[in-house]
């Protein structure tokens, strides 16, 4: 081959033209058309290359005794990934299609008949492996071969070649009009197509198998797991890095001047990547886990400039390696410690976080005039193409994880698991693993005879006990310390046993202490209402004030959340009544708070109109409840009545927040005073959120009267209640009775209505007479 080619070169300056076309011309493009297509071959060549690569990386960071079983997935991965793309996932992505959301064609391989056709397929055959492998590296040390299988096949010929379509679907037939692409969506290499999808895939595989047995105690902390050799995995992101100048160099299809720029970009990228993590997990992250950064680092970095070098800057391309760096290393916390998803390779890091911010990075740093729309519309493109990715991958991959759980189980046996056989029988080696002095924490059930689930302790516990019953029958159960070795059955269930002996004596404990609480709570409810009451001041205090007066107080329970309030400051008198309406705390601690701010409003002893004192109380009630953690207020407030007796110049001056004053003249004339339609702690919500004050002339002998809506609303046994019309007709009929009379008619009266019917609100009535 190398031959021909150099005889052909010779022969371009030495032939004549025929027919106005010189012969130098026509094998000058026979020549380009080759060497475009062998640099594609030689590319694929280097993508498939980074299998080996993958396998290295992995090998190097999961324990000793895992290298061989993830060795033989990386192998099946390819093997599944080859039958499965050739026969369907290729048609789905690249074939034919009017819809935009699939192809058709070239199913089995029908259609691919020229080495051009065949060359494309294979290069695009060794992206869809290096989607696969992305899996098994995150969910390696603990899934089973047969579920990992189904779930690699499922992947190259649904899931990646759906999405793989909608961004890609036209560059084998121009006449495609995959919708994503359609939209303007540049992937050029697949950060997203390829990583993203991968390690979406890879989020859901691990959420459902669990993690591998010690990773994380029983309180969650994450638990050293030791690698088998570092240097594995630096050779391996070595590899990785060559295949990287063919995954993205080979995506021009075409061996021209990008393709260098490509290639350059691609290393600065990685580069820059692997100097920022080393320096961030150094000096921000206590040098933790420097060695996984840095290669991790690495790869992200390859990973994001893989959707955008071709439209980047060698300069954007350092910035877009440093940012990968760091957003690696603190997504790689984030995952481990926070979300508690066990990645032993940090392939989600990488290959889901890298992927988005390279995806992202095409709209952020790319050259304005090479990107498909204006800035801000690529990056908004982008970002959907990103957000159906998510979407689309990880809900199908999701429902694939949780059938393969539910018929045949994902995980491994415990056994195989510690001792990282890949198909062996183990039934010698169960034997020494028993240790019967360790504690029960977690129990594996066989689902079928290729998987196996994992439970805690009380999830096991949690399974009917019927079904429970069956598994021990059909010697499906085995159980496990928290470091993976077997305890004996009997052992075992003793230890269950007592944990639930444990359990019911906790329950009844809790009972204890509620029982003991509630007593507690009535003892506290008895001090707060004597608290109350030296706080609220007695109806002899109240007489001082107003000679010809009354005060009816009934708490419906031992705390009220109803309350009076009065002072004297110079010649002027003050009475406040308050009803507090409780949705989110409780009506006792709204009338400790209302008491507080009313005291606090009145505590230098000056005088404030009663819209004002309204205003100020609305204000602070408002600033008392504000939940910073919740960020709004809660919906409690409190209808107030404000009363301010001038008695030299004989004036009344009123103001209300959902309530009422009512006066009585001397010849039995009842005239109501609306205050306000909202309460106090609700005036945000009014469309005319300002208090109003009432002046009101009166006349010596003339009558107040303030009252929550405790006493009206209380309920016979026919659920019929007093009505506030009863309560002013009453009113009204008191003229020629004293003070006395009139409270001992209503405490007669509301008793008699109620009878054997609980009280259902708190009762405060106040009267005066004026003088």
């Amino acid at each position: 081959m190398l031959k021909t080619y150099l005889i052909t070169l010779i022969l371009l300056f030495s032939l004549p033209s025929f027919g106005g076309v010189s012969l130098s011309d026509q094998v000058e493009a026979e020549v380009s058309l080759n060497i475009n297509d062998l640099w594609v071959l030689v590319a694929a060549a280097l993508v498939f290359f980074m299998q080996a690569g993958f396998k290295v990386l992995e090998t190097g960071l999961v324990k000793k005794e895992h290298r061989a079983g993830i060795g033989a997935k990386n192998l099946l991965d390819w093997v599944a990934g080859s039958i499965a793309f050739f026969l369907v996932g290729y048609g789905v992505m690249f074939g034919s299609s009017e819809s935009g959301f699939f192809g058709s064609g070239y199913l089995f391989g029908e259609g691919l008949d020229t080495g051009k056709e065949l060359i494309f397929f294979l290069f695009q055959l060794a992206f869809a492996g290096t989607a696969l492998t992305i899996v098994s590296g995150a969910m390696s040390g603990r899934t089973a071969v047969i579920p990992y299988f189904i779930a690699s096949l499922m992947t190259a010929t649904v899931i990646y070649p759906i999405f793989g379509y909608w961004a890609w679907g036209n560059l084998a037939d121009p006449n495609n009009m995959p919708w994503l692409a359609s939209l303007g969506f540049m992937d050029f290499a697949g950060s997203t197509v390829v990583h993203s999808t991968g390690a979406w895939i890879a989020v859901m595989g691990i959420y459902m198998v669990g993690p591998r047995i010690g990773r994380y105690d029983a309180l969650k902390r994450i638990q050293p797991m030791k690698s088998s050799d570092y240097s594995y995995s630096i050779l391996g992101v070595m590899i990785l890095w060559l295949g990287w100048w063919g995954f993205n160099g080979g995506s021009t299809l075409a061996f021209n001047d990008d393709v260098v720029k490509i290639i350059l970009n691609t290393n600065l990228a990685g580069a820059a990547a692997c100097f920022a993590a080393f320096f961030h997990a150094y000096f921000f992250q206590k040098k933790k886990d420097v060695i996984e950064k840095i290669a991790g680092g690495s790869l992200t970095g390859l990973v994001a400039i893989t959707a955008c070098c071709n439209v980047v800057s060698p300069i954007n391309s350092l910035a877009i390696g440093f940012l990968a760096g760091i957003i690696h290393n603190y997504f790689y916390v984030v995952i481990a410690e926070k979300w508690h998803l066990d990645d032993p390779v940090g392939a989600i890091a990488v290959h889901g976080f890298g992927g988005v911010f390279g995806t992202l990075s095409v709209a952020i740093f790319g050259d304005a005039d090479l990107l498909a729309n204006d800035r801000w519309t690529q990056l908004a493109v982008q970002s959907i193409g990103v957000l159906v990715c998510f979407t689309f991958t990880s809900s199908i991959a999701l429902g694939m994880f949780y059938l393969i759980k539910k018929t045949i189980g994902l995980r491994v046996s415990p056994l195989q698991e510690r001792y990282g056989s890949f198909i062996a029988d183990m039934d010698e080696q169960e034997k020494t693993m028993t240790t019967p002095e360790m504690d029960v924490t977690q129990v594996s059930v066989r689902i079928s005879e290729r998987g196996y689930n994992m439970y805690s302790v009380s999830e096991y516990l949690g399974i009917p006990q019927d079904r429970r019953k069956q598994l021990i029958e059909e010697d499906k159960v085995q159980y496990m310390d928290e470091s993976g070795n077997l305890v004996p059955p009997l052992i075992a269930v003793r230890q269950l046993g007592l944990f639930l002996e444990t359990e019911r004596n906790k329950v009844q404990e809790e009972r204890d202490q509620i029982k003991s609480k509630q007593a507690g709570m009535t003892s506290e409810m008895k001090y707060a209402s004597q608290l109350q009451t030296l706080i609220l001041g007695d109806e002899d205090s109240f007489r001082d004030l107003f000679p010809s007066s009354f005060i009816y107080f009934k708490p419906k329970k031992n705390v009220s959340g109803d309350f009076y309030w009065f002072k004297q400051v110079a010649g002027y008198k003050i009475v406040i009544v308050s009803n507090a309406t409780s949705s989110g705390v409780s009506g006792g601690f709204l009338s400790m708070l209302g008491l507080s701010l009313i005291n606090e409003i009145f505590s230098v002893n000056k005088v404030y109109y009663p819209e004002k004192v309204l205003s100020l109380l609305d204000r602070k009630f408002d600033h008392s409840l504000k939940v910073k953690s919740l960020g709004n207020k809660l919906m409690d407030s409190m209808d107030v009545s404000v009363l301010i007796i001038e008695e030299v110049a004989q004036k009344i001056y009123y103001a209300g927040a959902n309530s009422c004053l009512h006066v009585v003249s001397k010849n039995g004339t009842l005239t109501e005073y609306p205050g306000n339609s909202f309460s106090v702690g609700l005036r945000y919500l009014s469309d005319n959120p300002t208090f109003d004050r009432k002046t009101i002339d009166y006349k010596v002998g003339d009558k107040l009267y303030l009252f929550t809506n405790g006493y009206y609303d209380q309920e016979n046994s026919q659920g019929q209640k007093i009505t506030k019309e009863v309560l002013l007709s009453q009113l009204k009929q008191f003229n020629g009775q004293s003070f006395e009379d009139q409270k001992k008619v209503l405490k007669e009266d509301f008793t008699s209505w109620k009878k054997d019917s609980p009280q259902t609100d708190d009762v405060v009535v106040v009267g005066i007479g004026l003088r």
